[in-house]
């Protein structure tokens, strides 16, 4: 593990760090891998911080994670915080992943939002990813839309109302 990226993760939660690391990160393979390293190995906070700026990366550069995807689908389970639930699903909205890892990222994802005390913006991403897939799996969107409409109703949301209204659609 890259000890000097791990200190500076662990040296301020604050976007100005956030983005400091993401650009130091850059495209440089190597430097994305030790984050990927922290981010899946790391206890706690800090291996949220390194998803964060992962998420910045990948926002900047879209499929730059393709090599780390089956390392990052089979990590979602372990995720402990929903802040880092919420940020691999939205990495894994910004990139382009293989079909293969479909069933495995959409059997988290209905988890995810079939779970009552998850928090919105981790099934609001969950929701979105479910729907990117229905083009290949159109059979999916009467469940999702099913459990959407329950979360609408129970969550009081209209943030996740509006994205459900625009995925959806």
């Amino acid at each position: 593990m890259n000890q000097q990226l791990l200190a500076q993760l662990e040296a301020e939660a604050s976007r100005a760090n956030t983005d400091f690391i993401a650009n130091w990160a850059g495209t440089n393979a190597e430097r994305i891998a030790d984050l990927v390293d922290i981010a899946l190995n790391a206890d706690g906070q800090t291996a949220a911080r390194a998803l964060w700026a992962l998420e910045k990366v990948t926002a900047a550069h879209h499929n730059i994670l393709l090599p780390h995807i089956p390392a990052l689908v089979a990590a979602l389970p372990r995720f402990t915080f929903s802040g880092m639930r919420r940020i691999a699903c939205k990495i894994l909205m910004l990139t382009d992943v293989p079909q293969k890892f479909d069933g495995p990222i959409v059997d988290f994802c209905f988890r995810m939002l079939e779970t009552p005390d998850e928090p919105i913006g981790v099934k609001a991403n969950c929701m979105s990813l479910i729907a990117s897939r229905l083009a290949d799996y159109p059979e999916l969107k009467p469940e999702l839309k099913m459990i959407v409409d329950s979360i609408i109703e129970n969550s009081g949301s209209k943030g996740f109302a509006v994205r459900a209204r625009k995925v959806l659609k």
